[in-house]
């Protein structure tokens, strides 16, 4: 492998340790692993054929195809250039940050909900998209369903104590 290549694949294997360091992955205490993450989370995501391909990632060896790589970034919420070069900013919020026009509480939580993991985010999207559309109606066809009608506060007079 020649020198070049050698550079690019460590740095993209010291960024990709980092970022899974950074998401949660580190290795368990006691495990007798030699490599500093779990290895099966990056395997499954990457959706590479073995757990040599995912070992030779994080060991420099080996780099990942573009669609492989952007599913990597996109698992720990990493820019795919920064994950792959280290260049541009590492985060995908920060690359909208100068062209938004947002409040910092508006970032900071994009950058929290970013940091989670892909189980967690997937439910909070999911609320906030529901809420979004929820807000657009009308105030009469707002409703909750009957199972839930007891919940509803919005239209009851509270009761004087």
């Amino acid at each position: 492998m020649d020198q070049e290549r050698e550079s690019l694949y460590r740095g993209f294997a010291d960024r990709l340790v980092e970022a899974m360091r950074e998401a949660g992955h580190a290795s368990r205490e006691g495990s007798w692993s030699r490599l500093p993450v779990e290895i099966e989370p990056l395997r499954r995501e990457a959706q590479a054929k073995s757990l040599t391909t995912a070992r030779k990632y994080l060991e420099g060896e080996a780099f990942p195809r573009r669609h492989r790589l952007e599913r990597i970034a996109e698992w720990l919420n990493v820019n795919p250039d920064w994950l792959a070069s280290g260049t541009g900013p590492r985060y995908i919020t920060e690359q909208s940050e100068s062209a938004d026009d947002l409040p910092a509480e508006a970032l900071a939580l994009a950058r929290a909900w970013a940091a989670l993991p892909r189980h967690y985010r997937e439910p909070i999207r999911s609320w906030v998209v529901m809420a979004s559309i929820v807000n657009s109606l009308p105030e009469d066809a707002k409703q909750l369903p009957p199972a839930a009608a007891g919940l509803e506060r919005r239209r009851q007079d509270r009761e004087k104590g």
